[in-house]
């Protein structure tokens, strides 16, 4: 009896160490899966766009991730949120502040001083949600570009990056329509440049979808956009999906209160936003209605997000454009 008893304690703690093992075996499976490359038949194609689908294999090249930083998509997020509030080392450039047509304010951050004339590569970088030009990520990405022979330049959208809010209009997936006067400003300033553009999470979005509304007749020569939304209506729905999902909604929006609370209470469009409805917002859907909806013009945040989804031009964009998501992404889901 006593040996049946030890025979069954040794096998409950064997699986109890063996299950987790497990566990991490099937996750370290999933996050080590190569990346899947998703595109047009090669034969299609033009000399172009065969080559460049051909160098697009070297992004299928075995990645090993951080085994606890990119666990899973729920530790990655964490960490590149936290990432993002660090201090950041800002580049040597200059900060170049833009008035829009309509009063706007935005600016442009160069990761060298500008210059004028000659041929350069210039990078338009576009932010994510809660983001700047400041953002970590975003200036490692800009000294990336410099040591690759580019000119990096980020957007700060309107009332982001310190700037006040000088028109009743917040930075966030419309600013795609402010795009073509940042692009006729840089091609102004840099007339024999290439340009190109990079946005991150939101600001992919906005590139997709001022390609997409540009066609044939945008001035970019090519495009990155990481981990962008795709579909905003299928992403509202994602991360009101369950309860993870929705804490983490709750993370995200508590997030751009603290952002953006302190210019929209200083700018005398105030009155315009409600109030009661920004502070109390649990979720994306609560806080673009109670603001961006409001001063805007939105019916609501259906129309928003029917009105300013990358999804419906997505295949009218002309310029070779390069799309990177995650599989278990928990904010930009693969469905979405």
């Amino acid at each position: 009896m006593p040996s049946a008893v030890a025979s069954g304690a040794v096998a409950g703690a064997g699986s109890v160490f063996l299950a987790p093992l497990a566990l991490i075996q099937r996750d370290l499976q999933k996050e080590l899966k190569r990346p899947t490359l998703i595109h047009a038949p090669i034969e299609e194609k033009e000399l172009e766009d065969q080559y460049l689908a051909q160098e697009f294999r070297l992004l299928l090249r075995e990645y090993w991730p951080h085994p606890l930083l990119e666990f899973n998509g729920y530790f990655s997020t964490f960490w590149s949120a936290l990432w993002a509030v660090l201090p950041a080392r800002c580049a040597p450039g200059e900060i170049e502040q833009l008035v829009l047509q309509d009063g706007g304010t935005i600016s442009l951050h160069w990761g060298l001083p500008p210059t004028r004339g000659g041929r350069e590569r210039v990078v338009l970088v576009l932010p994510g949600f809660n983001m700047d030009s400041c953002t970590s990520f975003v200036q490692e990405t800009m000294r990336h570009l410099r040591q690759g022979g580019f000119q990096a330049v980020a957007m700060n959208y309107r009332a982001t990056g310190g700037l006040p809010m000088t028109s009743p209009r917040l930075g966030g997936p419309d600013t795609w329509r402010d795009i073509p006067e940042v692009v006729d400003h840089i091609c102004l300033t840099h007339p024999d440049c290439d340009l190109f553009g990079l946005g991150f999470s939101m600001g992919g979005g906005i590139l997709l979808k001022h390609l997409g509304e540009e066609g044939h007749k945008t001035r970019m020569k090519a495009a990155v956009a990481i981990a962008a939304p795709v579909d905003l209506l299928q992403v509202g729905h994602c991360l009101e999906s369950s309860k993870w999902e929705l804490a983490l909604n709750f993370a995200m929006v508590t997030g751009a209160k603290i952002f953006s609370a302190v210019t929209i209470l200083r700018s005398r469009f105030l009155r315009k936003v409600d109030l009661r409805g920004f502070f109390g917002a649990l979720t994306f859907r609560h806080l673009l209605s109670a603001s961006i909806c409001k001063l805007h013009g939105y019916t609501d945040y259906d129309d928003f997000c029917t009105r300013n989804n990358p999804r419906t031009t997505l295949s009218r964009i002309a310029v070779p454009t390069l799309m990177v998501n995650a599989e278990d992404d928990p904010v930009i889901a693969l469905r979405s």
